[in-house]
């Protein structure tokens, strides 16, 4: 089974990075994770469903003017380690930050 996670930085612009992984390797850097843009989101949300993650600090989080309802906040590896154990394993997961 794969979980798929997918990563964009709210800036200017969303940047998006995308790659299917084995449930319990989640990527331990940013460079393991390919980039694609905000279209390719698109089309892929108009396929299936997707859960976002919002991994900003507590600081950023709090002063930031762009948040996605719905998005999971994910600030500990606690919280990392429940939404793999919540989250189904073929789910796309969008993970995102500042």
């Amino acid at each position: 089974m794969l979980l798929r996670f997918f990563s964009f930085g709210v800036l200017l612009c969303l940047v998006m990075a995308t790659t299917a992984i084995a449930v319990d390797s989640i990527p331990a850097h940013p460079d393991q994770i390919t980039r694609i843009n905000v279209v390719d989101l698109r089309a892929l949300q108009s396929q299936e469903p997707v859960v976002f993650v919002d991994t900003r600090t507590a600081g950023q989080w709090q002063q930031a003017v762009d948040k996605i309802p719905g998005a999971i906040r994910v600030t500990s590896q606690v919280e990392l380690d429940n939404l793999k154990r919540t989250v189904p394993t073929e789910t796309v997961v969008v993970t995102y930050c500042t």
